[in-house]
């Protein structure tokens, strides 16, 4: 019985253009966030060249790394200093997402505080339950929180009947009653996903305004859960703020310096402008100097005068 022909070999033809220079991933990942990072590596270079180049303290390591910075804003016990730059690791971006997400808690807790204040709720079960709530704030947040509560309060005096009653107009129960504690920020959720996705461009799509509307929407459900009698509901709020951040915003942050950025747009380097307070303090201050001066004056004339005559 003849055998089966067999099938020609086909031969590797080289090819029309050189070889693309292979890629070393090194992918980022958490629960909300896959963040890949590309580091172009040529096939000459072995494996194990970078780990002999990271151990030592050589130029070209040097150079590998000063390609690899991000903005960082400092730590969260002292986040006010100068920014600096340093080498992007996995442990080093996941610290400066942390501390992102960490100071916008923190600075959500400030806001549904000071909400509460000018809406005349701010009660004794309000305040020990935000006492529980709020951390030991960084000097970050005492710096950027004047800029976001001051941009908050002017979007509600713009819209007072969108961020009041946030509860009646957004769920479905009768009087917007709040059933349980995952209403709430399950609602300030959806709000944030249609309010980010609205713009179709990518560089409008996330802006500080639209961050600040989040903050005025969950200052809105702070006020309903207060008057509903859902103090513990404000634990909830903050979380939930913190999953925004975490979900759509943090990526966003970081390219921006993080929240030190919304005091940069806000009041850009060269821009000084004197408010009236900073013009009464100075007429105070001029004032009070020349008085100063004057009496000093006229002291040393009467004693000149007595010594005279």
């Amino acid at each position: 019985m003849p055998s089966p022909p067999s099938t020609p070999r086909l031969r590797k033809t080289p090819p029309l253009f050189p070889p693309t220079p292979k890629l070393a991933r090194a992918k980022l990942k958490s629960s909300s966030l896959d963040h890949e990072i590309f580091l172009t590596k040529t096939t000459s270079r072995p494996k194990h060249h970078l780990r002999q180049l990271q151990s030592s303290t050589s130029v070209e390591w040097q150079q590998l790394q000063s390609s690899l910075t991000i903005p960082r804003t400092g730590s969260t016990s002292s986040l006010a200093s100068s920014t600096f730059q340093y080498p992007l690791t996995v442990n080093n971006y996941h610290d400066f997402k942390n501390d992102i997400i960490n100071q916008g808690k923190c600075l959500c807790g400030q806001y549904i505080r000071a909400r509460l204040r000018r809406a005349g709720v701010l009660n004794r079960k309000a305040i020990q339950r935000m006492r529980s709530i709020l951390e030991p704030s960084s000097e970050l947040v005492y710096e950027v929180f004047p800029a976001l509560n001051s941009m908050g309060e002017e979007l509600e005096r713009m819209h007072p009947r969108i961020y009041t009653n946030v509860s009646r107009q957004l769920s479905r129960t009768p009087y917007g009653e709040l059933v349980d504690s995952d209403t709430a920020p399950m609602l300030l959720n959806l709000v944030a996903k249609q309010l980010f996705s609205r713009s179709t461009a990518e560089r409008e799509r996330i802006t500080w305004a639209k961050i600040i509307s989040v903050f005025a929407v969950c200052g809105g459900f702070a006020i309903d859960c207060v008057r509903q009698g859902h103090y513990d509901y404000l634990q909830c709020l903050v979380d939930g703020v913190g999953e925004i951040i975490e979900d759509d915003l943090v990526h966003w942050l970081v390219e921006r310096g993080g929240w030190l950025g919304l005091q940069q747009h806000i009041k850009p380097k060269g821009s000084q402008t004197f408010s009236f307070l900073d013009w009464l303090t100075l007429f105070v201050a001029i004032s009070s100097g020349f008085y100063a001066v004057t009496n000093f004056v006229k002291q040393i004339g009467c004693r000149v005068y007595s010594l005279i005559f």
